[in-house]
């Protein structure tokens, strides 16, 4: 099979800068491009190309970058068939790394490379060259130099041998770092955001790439496109950037002209359900594509096997549950009311939907991940997030990586509920078995410090025939993410130890050595001097001498050893193992040994000791380390807000405003740093105005604060020193901090509090805040809740203005009897609606309320019911015989009976109750200047 260009252009995004035809009936080229599209890494592996570019990696793996770019200058490949054997050999290398380490099938890579008798040494390095800040990747990566020799290629020499930036040269970086990146986080206890020099990388190709491809110039096709955009989602959702990672899905979502909604249809969930209720389910449909000459789409066409069988995947474990059923008995009735969906989605029923194309189950499947990834774990949220993975299930399997993904998907999101939390831990068994049986190799004697996978397979293994080539396995691979074998290991750690089965759980972590985790097991059930044995072991050597450690770790002797010699040369993950060690011991020179032996780049270290010197008090510590960690890692949020915490609490406005400024730029969702921030700039407009005030009374002002600190960090935002403006952009902060967590009545109590602050106030914010405190306050405290000063300011600002013409008023029949109604939009109408709605219905004792609620009917003109109101506080003012006593309550009685008002039909009523005050008074209050004026009153109601 000769590179035919347009084969070879798919394979490499059209982006080489050479002309593809020009290669045709190159036959060493030929024979490598056919074994590489055909999936035959090995052999592509094992051509001359590839092995000078191995002996190249053992060479300079321990070279610096300059040294490196020197080194492989002198290595030849120029011109464009070099160039294509070097890239043809750097996707071969990535392609085997993820076939031996995620995707299976089996095979057998010790043979690839000649052996030289420094495999081990290369292994060391390889493993060494991918620390980043003080942090190591799993130590026992199958294979890794793989991985190494596809990083040297991509992020290295390829760049230099064509003499410039290109785009599949770009993409294959960006897909190298961000696995890079996740091998660091994945079982190091690094947070994504830890490896900020990666992250930035990664983020610079990604800006880059996305012009060149979704630009108006783009040659990409809608396949690639959607590829691309779901490839960044998955990426962001690893770093934990959610926003980033939805704007990504929905962008897929559009290009593809994919259509889903999550609604509700008609059904039953249980065995015993009598009567149908709604049920959650995504309605899904593809953008419809020309059939091609068989009559198939292109859904339908990679649903098939190019021997026509259907494919497979892993087992489907059924629920077996005696009370839910194993999928949703949707109703039969032909009346379904899909009125609240798009229009391209009315005519589907819940139970027969169309085939789906492969990106967009992933798009579903990746949204899923993202809500679930992302959003606190709840019941509700899992009820939301199953029916994404339901409804790729319920699709004949497309893709043998994408059915194990949804399988996967399923499971995590049925964890969080007890009638489902069996069959997520046994499907993820069985998914770990699939994919350990197709990735694990046939036994050597040569374990290359792996340690052997044993498979439990209480399943038969798949067969040949049921199974899948590598060349499918990889097609969406990227966009899938999907874990590898020992990340998807020790999932199922966590699965087991959160269904109870402890000893299961630290059977893996001690199978995979992570010893980190097998520590944090022994924590979480309370054995203290256990964890600590196991992370003191990989840190020191025995007082006994060296021969304690060839004792397993269960031995008897090392059961009892306290590992208190000396300490051991820098292991790998040695800057965690120091950080867990302080965390048991809470001991801060364990961290600050952690922090200097990482060259000062665990962040995770200085955040450990902000922790402790806050808790110590000493907030002068606390602040410095704070700041050193962020100084290391600008992208952790909580970092920074812990940051502003402290400086919040020394006093330093402009710190803590800077902070979390810095922190809702990473993470615009946390209530709790934008209710802070809205108290440092209020404290701040707080010092301002104290500073005006003594300016204008010739008092000497304070030198300004030393802004040294701010010039280590960016601001958000230019500085206003207008106390207004400050003042606004608190109230600004606590209106998102109340619409993020808009069940806390504290945070909307302080919108109250600023809006009345403004000049002038701000009565539409006051309004809001009143009316959510209510809303919050009002079922368990009620008529407690409504504060008598804020709405007496909204009653007097709406009663103080002129009533505007409404022109829709006419039509209700109030407008008939008179009475006025405000236009729709206006604060006047808000307020009324708010204190019929809400007010009103909650007053029990407090008679200023309905004073204030019959000035609202005044102004409205309902005379009659602003005399209903002015009775019935004359009721609950007098209704007791406190004001007999005591002078303040006689005047509230006074101020009330005089507020009876006059009409005609009342005045018989008003007058018997002037008379029955001033007859029940008469003893204790007679001759008093409140008597005067009842007798003033009476008078009157006699004329």
């Amino acid at each position: 099979m000769a590179p035919n260009a347009d084969v070879l252009r798919d394979q490499t995004f059209d982006a080489l800068p050479f002309n593809l035809e020009s290669l045709n009936g190159h036959s060493e080229l030929s024979e490598v491009v056919t074994a590489f599209l055909e999936g035959d890494y090995k052999a592509v592996l094992r051509s001359p190309t590839s092995q000078t570019l191995y002996g190249k990696l053992v060479e300079t793996i321990s070279l610096s970058r300059d040294q490196q770019d020197a080194n492989l200058q002198e290595a030849g490949f120029q011109g464009e068939v070099g160039a294509v054997q070097v890239l043809i050999t750097g996707l071969a290398a990535f392609n085997a790394f993820l076939q031996a380490n995620v995707t299976g099938p089996p095979t057998d890579w010790g043979n690839v490379f000649p052996k030289s008798g420094v495999e081990l040494a290369l292994r060391e390095q390889c493993l060494k060259c991918l620390d980043v800040d003080g942090v190591s990747v799993y130590q026992h990566i199958p294979h890794v130099e793989l991985f190494s020799l596809a990083r040297l290629i991509f992020t290295v020499f390829f760049p230099r041998i064509i003499g410039g930036e290109f785009r599949d040269c770009k993409w294959m970086r960006v897909r190298i770092n961000a696995y890079h990146q996740r091998l660091l986080s994945g079982l190091s206890g690094g947070n994504m955001s830890d490896f900020s020099v990666l992250q930035d990388v990664i983020e610079k190709d990604l800006r880059e790439l996305e012009v060149e491809i979704m630009g108006e110039k783009s040659v990409f096709g809608t396949e690639a496109k959607v590829q691309f955009l779901l490839e960044k989602a998955q990426i962001y959702i690893m770093q934990g950037l959610d926003i980033k990672a939805k704007e990504n899905v929905r962008m897929a979502k559009t290009v593809s002209g994919f259509s889903y909604a999550l609604s509700g249809a008609l059904g039953k969930r249980t065995k015993f359900q009598q009567n149908d209720i709604s049920q959650l389910v995504v309605f899904a449909r593809s953008r419809e594509s020309e059939k091609s000459s068989d009559g198939l789409s292109d859904a339908m066409k990679d649903s098939k096997l190019s021997n026509g069988g259907e494919r497979s995947g892993p087992t489907a474990l059924d629920l077996n549950d005696d009370t839910l059923l194993e999928s949703i008995e949707f109703a039969k009735s032909d009346k379904i009311d899909n009125s609240a969906l798009p229009p391209e989605l009315k005519e589907l029923r819940p139970d027969s939907q169309p085939q789906l194309k492969p990106l967009d189950q992933i798009t579903l499947l990746t949204e899923a991940t993202l809500k679930d990834t992302l959003s606190p774990l709840d019941k509700l949220n899992s009820e939301e997030i199953l029916p994404y993975a339901v409804r790729v299930l319920s699709d004949k399997p497309t893709n043998w990586q994408i059915y194990t993904q949804a399988l996967l998907v399923r499971s995590r999101i049925e964890s969080h509920r007890s009638r489902t939390q069996e069959r997520s831990v046994l499907q993820l068994q069985v998914i770990v078995d699939q994919i350990i049986a197709d990735t694990q190799e046939e036994p050597s004697p040569e374990s290359d410090g792996v340690p052997e996978i044993r498979v439990t397979q209480f399943l038969p293994r798949a067969k040949e025939s049921e199974s899948a080539p590598v060349s499918e396995r990889l097609k969406y691979i990227f966009q899938l993410n999907t874990p590898t074998r020992w990340e998807i290991e020790t999932e199922l750690a966590y699965a087991w130890s959160g269904a109870g089965s402890f000893v299961s759980a630290l059977e893996i972590f001690k199978r995979l050595k992570l010893w980190a985790e097998v520590a944090l097991c022994y924590h979480s059930v309370g054995q203290e001097d256990k964890a600590r044995q196991i992370i003191r072991r990989q840190l020191f050597f025995s007082s006994k001498g060296a021969e304690m450690d060839q004792y397993g770790i269960d031995a008897e002797e090392v059961v009892k050893e306290k590992w208190d010699g000396e300490i051991r040369p820098t292991p790998p993950h040695a800057p965690r193992l120091w950080c867990i060690l302080g965390d048991l011991d809470n001991d801060p020179t364990c961290w600050e040994r952690s922090w200097t032996i990482s060259k000062k780049r665990y962040a995770r270290a200085q955040r450990s000791l902000g922790e402790y010197w806050t808790k110590e008090g000493d907030l002068e510590k606390a602040r410095d380390a704070y700041m050193a960690a962020t100084i290391v890692n600008r992208q952790n949020n909580d970092t920074w807000s812990r940051l502003g915490d402290i400086d919040l609490r020394v006093g330093n406005w402009d710190g803590a405003v800077v902070a979390f400024q810095q922190s809702i730029m990473i993470d615009d969702t946390d209530a709790k740093t934008y209710s802070n921030l809205g108290s440092a700039l209020l404290s701040k407009h707080a010092e301002m105005m104290k500073l005006q005030k003594a300016q204008s009374q010739g008092r000497l002002v304070p030198a300004e604060q030393d802004e040294e600190e701010d010039q280590e960090v960016d601001f958000a935002h230019e500085k206003a020193e207008d106390p207004k403006a400050i003042l606004f952009q608190a109230l600004k902060a606590y209106k998102r901090a109340a619409s993020l967590a808009h069940d806390n009545w504290k945070i909307w109590d302080n919108v109250i509090t600023i809006a009345g602050r403004l000049s002038p106030p701000s009565f539409p914010d006051l309004l809001l805040g009143f009316r959510s405190v209510l809303r919050i306050r009002g079922p368990s405290v009620g008529e407690a809740a409504v504060d008598s000063d804020i709405l007496r300011a909204l009653v007097g600002e709406v009663t103080s203005s002129e009533r505007p013409e409404n022109p829709n008023a006419a039509e209700s029949p109030e407008m008939n009897k008179g009475i006025y109604i405000p236009p729709r939009g206006s604060l006047a109408r808000a307020l009324i609606t708010m204190i019929d709605e809400e007010v009103v219905p909650l007053i029990t004792k407090r008679a200023e309320l309905w004073v204030l609620v019959e000035k609202l009917s005044l102004y409205r003109r309902d005379y009659a019911g602003a005399l209903r109101c002015a009775e019935r506080a004359w009721r609950m003012v007098s209704g007791g015989e406190e004001w007999l006593v005591e002078k303040e309550a006689w005047k509230g009685v006074v101020g009330a009976t005089d507020n009876l008002e006059v009409e005609r039909a009342w005045r018989s009523k008003a007058r018997a109750a002037v008379k029955g005050i001033m007859g029940r008074g008469r003893d204790g209050w007679e001759g008093s200047e409140g008597w005067e004026t009842l007798e003033g009153r009476l008078e009157e109601l006699k004329g």
